[in-house]
């Protein structure tokens, strides 16, 4: 994909999100404050991503869903309309793995586990490109294991940074406080295996 093309979809990836939070936020009624409370997030970067300023981590979309009581999907706009339900296994093929992609400012999901009703784990393959600004630190329910493919992430869990590079893994309680960025030039990519399934 031409970079111009990813830099417009990064960009409109971040408006889009950032419309919805503050129409799920209006329609509750609720301030920044009243948010940044709930979910454990600042008002500033509330602010920040509802003008699309700023782009949100999985763990601060989790903590946004659960305050606004809607599944992630509904923040995501990524619909699971018409998708396959096997009842008891499903698989990805490689060739097909984008057609459930969806952008979260630099952050690039691709879920490997859609259409499998009643699940306790979601895969996911997620790509980092180089973040301007971690997300603030933020805590969700359920557990998380990541493992790098390629590059290198930065965890950040209760103000320790954590360097993982190619082949390195982590595995955490989602409850201890954490975010995640690439402070590198290059994007990065993980397999990630949470326990709050996504879609």
């Amino acid at each position: 994909m031409p970079e111009s093309t990813v830099d417009t979809e990064f960009a409109a990836s971040l408006r889009a999100v950032g419309t919805e939070l503050r129409r799920l936020r209006q329609s509750r009624g609720l301030t920044l404050r009243e948010l940044g409370a709930r979910a454990n997030l600042s008002p500033g970067f509330l602010s920040l991503a509802e003008r699309g300023a700023c782009s949100l981590s999985l763990t601060s979309l989790f903590a946004l869903a659960a305050a606004l009581s809607v599944e992630p999907t509904e923040l995501l706009h990524a619909g699971t309309a018409g998708a396959p339900r096997p009842a008891e296994h499903v698989v990805t093929r490689a060739g097909r793995r984008d057609e459930a992609r969806f952008v979260v400012g630099e952050r690039e999901y691709c879920p490997l586990s859609r259409g499998l009703p009643d699940r306790a784990l979601e895969g996911l393959v997620v790509t980092v490109r180089p973040t301007g600004t971690a997300a603030p630190e933020a805590s969700h329910a359920g557990e998380e294991i990541a493992y790098v493919l390629r590059g290198e992430l930065v965890f950040t869990i209760r103000g320790e940074d954590v360097v993982l590079g190619e082949g390195d893994s982590i595995h955490l309680k989602s409850r201890t406080p954490h975010t995640m960025r690439n402070r590198t030039d290059r994007s990065a990519e993980a397999l990630w295996v949470v326990t709050e399934p996504l879609l």
